[in-house]
């Protein structure tokens, strides 16, 4: 029963800080939460330590926890690292049905029906699903490319990565264009192009990063 509190704690607190509930550098006093959420610190603390293992959360020394706040630069070092492993994950994937052992089909089956309901939800007032939406495609490429160190270092920053999309995905990023490159990883992934899947997927995750680049002071 612990352990079913303590990921209630994690999940209200992780949607709060990814959908701007939770602001950077909010303070965290886990007593306050717990009374809001009816449950005991135990689970709260539990909570909010694998917020701090995600890199969501930081504890400062003599002043308290703390909802992380990412500079600029902070971003753009974390849509590094989704580019190369996405690329590389995307490589894998054609890899694998080049060789036989993913169907194309099942990438047809599992990806592009994310793609359709994306393109009906391009408006403002429906960023949020376009996002989530946007997150599953991704994870997607990950959980077919085979390989379990690429998949993890991904969740590792995934949740950061969505933070940033809550960010810059309403005013900034051209999702139209993206829906049209989500259907090129999909052709390369079922052409069975690595080298393609892997150049489509990382210019695709690329433009994010450029984004970024814009938004620093003094760009």
């Amino acid at each position: 029963m612990a352990k079913n509190y303590s990921d209630k704690a994690y999940e209200t607190l992780l949607e709060r800080v990814i959908s701007g509930g939770l602001r950077p550098s909010t303070p965290l006093d886990i007593h306050r939460i717990a009374n809001e959420l009816e449950m005991s610190v135990t689970p709260v603390r539990d909570a909010i330590k694998r917020l701090e293992a995600d890199g969501l959360v930081e504890v400062i020394p003599r002043s308290g926890t703390f909802v992380r706040h990412f500079t600029i630069q902070d971003l753009i070092r974390g849509y590094e690292l989704v580019e190369a492993l996405e690329g590389m994950a995307g490589y894998l994937v054609a890899e694998r049905v080049s060789a036989g052992i993913i169907d194309k089909a099942e990438i047809d089956a599992q990806l592009s029906p994310l793609i359709n309901q994306m393109e009906v939800r391009l408006s403002l007032e429906q960023v949020r699903e376009w996002a989530e939406l946007d997150g599953r495609f991704h994870q997607g490429i990950f959980d077919m490319c085979g390989n379990s160190l690429i998949s993890n270092s991904f969740s590792s920053v995934r949740n950061q990565m969505k933070s940033v999309l809550s960010f810059v995905s309403p005013m900034y990023v051209d999702r139209s264009n993206s829906v049209r490159e989500h259907r090129l990883i999909v052709a390369a992934l079922m052409d069975g192009d690595s080298e393609r899947a892997r150049k489509v997927c990382q210019d695709h995750r690329g433009l994010v990063r450029q984004i970024l680049r814009k938004l620093q002071p003094g760009s």
